[in-house]
Parts: structure tokens; C-alpha cells; sequence
């Protein structure tokens, strides 16, 4: 019936393997539970390493770090029932009837992506704002919204797939690092006639970064997609759009000018207890252009 998979980093899983655990045994239901950890700490491995012992449940340990797009390449090739959910593992599930609601769904000949949302209240921690802001106002969206643009609004982080369109369509492991990985994956889908399909049903994104790791990750997935823009492998992103415009208006090196005089003033504002969403844009939409240049 279900095969539940979880590429496992620097996190305690425990209580998210438990909630699945407890909905998936109420509704009867075959299942298993793969838990992939992705060479973290030993702190992590040492609270992680009971799962190994719990029914339904498949602890490994990698060797090595495998990356986001290998990992859940190899948890889905080890999946062996007819669907897969992949969850990443910094999810919070609240909803009781989290599993019950993706089997309502089914059969279903596709992607099935519940959506993200974070924790309502500002975090406690000031350095976590940026992170915190920008999932607030761009990624926790309702399914009536994300289904407009079905593609470019998946995430890798909480869907659906059947077994068999997942091992005829795997990650792409060429993209490296965080970013991007995902949405590569639902154009390839898109290629290949696969539908994505959105529904109310999101995990709360637990995994607040502070602001200086947030803005690295950041533009290490601006590297990739500066790389997958350049070997037209994706089409247009909201980023590569907007550096469209500039350049059909020949606007370039008036938007260059502008952030020169902003910079100071832009880096501030990230790492600050209130930054600016409109900031952040410009500075990923200026070091796109850079990136493009060096790519």
C-alpha cells in the first residue's frame, strides 16, 4: 500500500516516524517506514539509531553523504509498495488525518503534493527571521493557488508518487547542494505528460535556518539555477523572468547601478530582526546575473 521514505539529516525523526506510525496502524493499512540517514552528526545517529528496532521501520545509516537527490533516489529504488511519500525530515505533522487524507486521493496516476507551512508565531530565535519571513510569504501557499501554476509550485518535501512513475523518473543527480533539484524534477514530469496535482494537506516546515546559513544555501540553489538556465534544461522561474525583463528593456545596468547603492543597506536588512522580502529578491535577482556571468 504505502511505503513512507525519510532522507534523514542533522535531525531527530523519532517524533515524526511515531505520528506516522500511529496514523498509519489506525487506518489498517500496509505499510513501511524507510528512514535513510545521510552521514549526520553522531549526536543524531545516536537518538535515531532505536528506529532500527521499531516494526514497519528501516534504519541505514549511509557511509557517506549522498546529497538530496541521490538519497531519495535510493529511498525510493528500496520502497516496494505501490505508492511512495517522500517527507523531509525537518516536518512537523499536526493533522490526525494526515495519511487519510493522501489515500482519499488515490488511485491517482500522478503527483501528489501537500503543500508546506510554518509555525505561526515569529521564532524565538531573531537570526531565524529571514527564513522564517520568506517561508511565511512565498512558500506557504493554498492548494487552490498552487494549483495555477502546478509545476513551479512543487516541492520535494511532502508528496505522493506512484512506485512506478518514481523508478521510471528519479531525481536528477547531477544537480548538486540545495536548490532547485525540485522543481527540475516536476518539469522533467511535465515533459513526460505526469500531472502534479495539490491538495491542503501540509507538513510545518520545523527546519528554520539562521539568517547567514539561510543566504548560503540560498545562493548555492541561485548557482543552480543559473546552471539549469543556461542549458535551457528548466523554463522560466519568477527569478528568471524578472532578468528577462530587465534585459528585453536593456535595464541591466540601471538595475546594477541601483543595487550598488542599496548593497550596504540590503545585507543589513537580511541578517537584521525584521528583514526585507523586497531586499532579499533584489539581492538573489543581482547575484543571478553574477552567476550567470561565471557559470
Amino acid at each position: 500500500m504505502l511505503s513512507i521514505v525519510i532522507p534523514i539529516y542533522n535531525q531527530d525523526v523519532r517524533p515524526l516516524v511515531t505520528t506516522l506510525m500511529k496514523q498509519c496502524s489506525k487506518l489498517g493499512i500496509n505499510y513501511q517506514i524507510l528512514c535513510f540517514d545521510d552521514f549526520s552528526d553522531p549526536k543524531y545517529k545516536e537518538l535515531n539509531k532505536e528506529l532500527a528496532f521499531r516494526i514497519h521501520v528501516n534504519y541505514t545509516e549511509m557511509q557517506e553523504n549522498l546529497g538530496r537527490s541521490r538519497i531519495r533516489n535510493w529511498l525510493g529504488k528500496a520502497a516496494y509498495y505501490d505508492y511512495i511519500l517522500f517527507l523531509d525530515c525537518d516536518s512537523v505533522i499536526k493533522d490526525k488525518d494526515f495519511i487519510k487524507k493522501y489515500l482519499s486521493h488515490l488511485p491517482f496516476d500522478g503527483i501528489i503534493y501537500g503543500g508546506t507551512t510554518y509555525p505561526k508565531s515569529k521564532p524565538r530565535s531573531k537570526k531565524k527571521m529571514l527564513h522564517w519571513k520568506y517561508g511565511v510569504k512565498r512558500e506557504a501557499a493554498k492548494a487552490k493557488k498552487r494549483n495555477k501554476s502546478p509545476y513551479m509550485d512543487f516541492h520535494s518535501n511532502n508528496f505522493l508518487i506512484p512506485e512506478q512513475i518514481f523508478k521510471q523518473f528519479p531525481f536528477d543527480e547531477k544537480v548538486v547542494g540545495y536548490g532547485y533539484e525540485d522543481l527540475l524534477y516536476a518539469f522533467d514530469l511535465q515533459k513526460h505528460g505526469i500531472p502534479v496535482f495539490h491538495i491542503d494537506n501540509p507538513v510545518i516546515h520545523d527546519g528554520l535556518e539562521v539568517n547567514t546559513v539561510f543566504i548560503k544555501k540560498t545562493e548555492n540553489a541561485i548557482s543552480n539555477l543559473a546552471m539549469l538556465y543556461k542549458s535551457k534544461r528548466i523554463p522560466g522561474t519568477r527569478l528568471t523572468q524578472s532578468y528577462e525583463k530587465l534585459k528585453a528593456y536593456h535595464l541591466l545596468k540601471s538595475f546594477n547601478w541601483t543595487y550598488q547603492k542599496l548593497e550596504a543597506k540590503i545585507m543589513e536588512s537580511m541578517l537584521s530582526e525584521n528583514p526585507s522580502i523586497s531586499y532579499f529578491n533584489m539581492w538573489k535577482l543581482h547575484l543571478f546575473i553574477q552567476k550567470l556571468k561565471t557559470t
